[in-house]
């Protein structure tokens, strides 16, 4: 079950109710953890911070998308746009890089430094959340990349009808038309028994703003 806006559901709180247990665990073997060549303590509470961060902001993502629908007024629709912009920016551009080359750091220092764990299980606990960190990432990357190309799709099927398209139109469509907005748009055409080439991206565009993703 989900909560409305920001999209939290049921294995959200037993993550996160898990990555607070392994941060206390870590807090009380600190000082053990400095008979390690490497510090890995550090790393784990960088990692769990990160991974946290990453998180919330997708919830935050999620609540702005929830706003964008044709029932709001265009001003606040815009606000959400913009708010949705910084957001996915400090996602894509910031985060989502830093966890790839933090993962791949714990992983060398692992390799050198997993002797001097304070515990059996921990090696495999620390071993499994590097496990589960490359998963996430690699799922993350595969859904934006199918989510890009069913937007791209459906801006070649605009080209089709003589609709100019860029890559940048793209860009903008997923960011101002949310993927509930999308999908909903798909059931109500084949509801109807459309065409899904009638669907136009760019519904939630401004004329000024259509025109610019022409370009």
């Amino acid at each position: 079950m989900a909560m409305r806006g920001v999209d939290f559901k049921w294995y959200d709180g037993f993550f996160l109710s898990m990555l607070a247990t392994s941060a206390i665990i870590v807090a009380i073997n600190w000082k053990r953890y400095r008979l390690c060549t490497y510090p890995l303590h550090i790393w784990i509470m960088v990692d769990y911070t990160t991974v946290f961060v990453f998180r919330l902001l997708m919830f935050i993502d999620n609540g702005l998308a929830a706003g964008m629908g044709l029932d709001f007024g265009w001003q606040q629709r815009y606000a959400r746009f913009c708010g949705r912009i910084v957001v996915l920016s400090i996602l894509s551009l910031l985060l989502y890089p830093f966890l790839w080359a933090w993962t791949i750091i714990g992983t060398l220092w692992f390799k050198s430094a997993r002797d001097c764990l304070p515990e059996e299980g921990q090696k495999w606990g620390f071993l499994i959340w590097l496990l589960f960190s490359y998963c996430g990432l690699i799922s993350i990357a595969c859904i934006s990349v199918g989510k890009w190309r069913v937007r791209r799709q459906a801006h070649h099927l605009r080209a089709q009808q003589g609709i100019p398209i860029s890559e940048y139109g793209v860009l903008v469509d997923l960011i101002r038309v949310p993927d509930w907005a999308f999908e909903a748009a798909g059931q109500e055409m084949r509801g109807m028994g459309q065409e899904a080439a009638a669907y136009q991206p760019g519904i939630y565009l401004t004329p000024t703003q259509v025109s610019a993703c022409h370009y």
